[in-house]
């Protein structure tokens, strides 16, 4: 796989990492073009030169990756004086340090108004997405053309079970009939996100169930519920914008 096809693979798994360049060299050093990949644990594909200044690149851009901006670092190859870092080839570099992030990948359990008005979120933000329902003749592709897939079974829990949340996953909970049966659910997954619609009455009567259940306190504190910002969102609209901006908070 060359270098270029490695990034587009990495773009198209939806994975975060970081692609170091050269974009400027003076003088002496070990290469004037070069280019790598560097992941959040600290590994590398391909070369900027090798030596001190790629060991410095690698560091500042765990750095851009942990916080989420690109930058641009430059370095003195000397001894001494400002951005030195102790080689003798005496020219000078700038690198440019661009991250990829992981965009949230939306697992939408309920077709209804409020999972519509989401969806067309996620197309404008080009977040992926997939749709879980119990209504295999409601939550249909002409309903959700953008969706990577959709997943119904009559039992809730089926249809979770098909559309397997990951670490990537931004649960999203507002079922017809079945919130507490869907949260239990999701709840056994390594979900990044879970949130749930409902008043604070509604929250506090299925987390009792779910507690009398086997559900611990420790995951039921992962839980968003009421689901979004409270910007008084009355609309399936501008419930959809209160979760994409919480969402985009717990991602930051």
């Amino acid at each position: 796989m060359s270098f270029m096809e490695e990034v587009v693979k990495l773009e198209r798994d939806n994975e975060t990492f970081a692609l170091a360049i050269i974009i400027e060299s003076k003088g002496s050093t070990p290469r004037h073009a070069g280019k790598m990949i560097v992941y959040l644990d600290g590994s590398s594909s391909g070369t900027i030169g090798g030596g001190a200044v790629e060991y410095y690149v690698i560091q500042e851009s765990v750095k851009a990756i942990q916080q989420g901006q690109s930058k641009i670092v430059s370095y003195t190859l000397t001894q001494d004086g400002n951005d030195s870092i102790g080689m003798h080839c005496g020219g000078t570099v700038k690198v440019f340090i661009e991250v990829y992030t992981t965009k949230p990948e939306l697992v939408i359990i309920g077709g209804g108004h409020i999972g519509f008005a989401l969806s067309k979120l996620a197309d404008y933000l080009s977040y992926s997405y997939v749709v879980v329902d119990d209504r295999a003749n409601y939550c249909t592709k002409k309903r959700f053309p953008s969706a990577k897939s959709i997943f119904t079974h009559e039992n809730i829990v089926e249809a979770i079970k098909q559309a397997k949340p990951t670490q990537k996953s931004y649960v999203t909970i507002f079922t017809k009939d079945c919130d507490d049966i869907a949260l239990q659910t999701a709840l056994q997954y390594p979900c990044a996100y879970i949130g749930m619609i409902g008043s604070k009455r509604k929250v506090m009567r299925i987390f009792d169930k779910l507690r009398a259940e086997g559900i611990t306190n420790e995951q039921l504190s992962q839980v968003h519920s009421p689901i979004g910002i409270d910007i008084n969102a009355e609309t399936p609209e501008e419930i959809a914008i209160s979760i994409i901006a919480e969402i985009i908070k717990e991602k930051s």
